[in-house]
């Protein structure tokens, strides 16, 4: 791939949520290499849900191009134990997709998810499903979980150094998640607006 090249573009998604408002809001963000953002679109899940991927997909959908080269997930499970399929992505679209983390996984998810969800042997599947991330280091320090498909982890690895500008975050994520934000709070005082 041309990871190289000026123009590189990718489609960053980031979501935003709050447990007591049931919902994530996803936004997606194309943005090319150095950062200049050209489109966004946003999308919504349910928390606790299995509609992640839909989503996700959905918002990948509405800002693809010709000249898009990957998709940037900004985690892959999401949405208070909903997920993003990495690989249905790049199947579905035909671009390279990874899964970034930025902290190191913590907690069981498989106790989690079996105490709070009935059908937990299908979701625990389609968790499972996404592999184990791959750890890299940033060079100034800081490290990151990647899962990829379509790409090796290596590629991805390198995509999120040459798009990143502040912080741990690719550049087209750290925009997406702000994004996301905004609009869910947004919604939020709609909401309160329309109930008083």
């Amino acid at each position: 791939m041309s990871w190289l090249q000026k123009n590189f573009r990718v489609i960053g998604v980031a979501e935003s949520f709050r447990l007591e408002e049931g919902r994530s809001i996803y936004a997606g963000v194309l943005a090319r290499r150095d950062g200049y953002i050209e489109a966004v679109a946003y999308g919504s899940a349910t928390l606790g849900g299995v509609d992640g991927t839909d989503a996700a997909l959905a918002v990948v959908s509405r800002l693809r191009r010709p000249d898009v080269h990957m998709v940037m997930l900004d985690g892959c499970i999401v949405s208070f134990y909903n997920w993003i399929d990495g690989e249905v992505i790049w199947t579905s679209t035909g671009l390279p997709t990874a899964c970034y983390v930025f902290e190191r996984p913590e907690g069981d998810i498989e106790a989690a998810v079996k105490k709070l969800f009935p059908d937990w042997p299908s979701r625990l599947a389609h968790i499972s499903r996404l592999g184990p991330p791959t750890e890299f280091v940033y060079p100034d320090g800081g490290r990151l979980y990647v899962r990829s498909w379509g790409l090796p982890p290596g590629d991805a690895y390198r995509a999120a150094l040459l798009t990143r500008r502040y912080g741990r975050r690719p550049e087209p994520l750290r925009i997406a998640r702000l994004l996301a934000h905004a609009m869910r709070e947004t919604l939020r005082r709609k909401e309160i607006t329309a109930d008083q």
